[in-house]
């Protein structure tokens, strides 16, 4: 006990927000700036090491380059909108019950059409006696139904 009220001293002291929902809030913006800056960094040094590599046509020093631009860029978009987290908020809780429904909705949606893909390519595989299209139409259908039964159990995590 005594060090939560040295803390709240110190913070005090020091004209950093008590409150720590206010705390948490700029330790996210200061940690998404400096995230999303040396996403740039690397967005930027993927671009130069792509752009070095065009004068040759094999693919083995592009695609490594390539990579790492795009990397950075998802590390950018990955950052770019931190009011997701809005922790001041007192319904959270609901908040994160809907986000989780959605995505759980989506998902097996998106499982669901993979499975249907699966299906109709293992049709199109037996018509044609293709054993190769037959394994790859049931891995196809098999991920699909992996993905609808995980979304299933979303509901777990509230």
């Amino acid at each position: 006990m005594q060090y939560f009220i040295a803390a709240s001293q110190i913070l005090r002291t020091t004209g950093a927000p008590v409150d720590p929902a206010a705390l948490a809030q700029r330790g996210l913006t200061f940690f998404g700036t400096w995230i999303s800056r040396i996403g740039g960094l690397v967005a930027f040094i993927g671009a130069i090491k792509f752009a070095l590599s065009i004068k040759s046509d094999e693919t083995r020093d592009q695609l490594p380059a390539l990579l790492t631009m795009v990397s950075g860029f998802m590390l950018q978009a990955a950052i770019s909108d931190l009011g997701v987290f809005a922790l001041a908020t007192t319904n959270a809780e609901i908040i994160f019950q809907n986000i989780l429904l959605f995505i759980g909705a989506w998902t097996r949606r998106a499982g669901a059409a993979g499975t249907l893909i699966g299906a109709v390519m293992f049709g199109f595989a037996v018509k044609d006696h293709n054993a190769v299209g037959k394994v790859a139409a049931l891995k196809t259908f098999a991920a699909g139904a992996i993905v609808v039964s995980v979304s299933g159990i979303l509901h777990t995590f509230v």
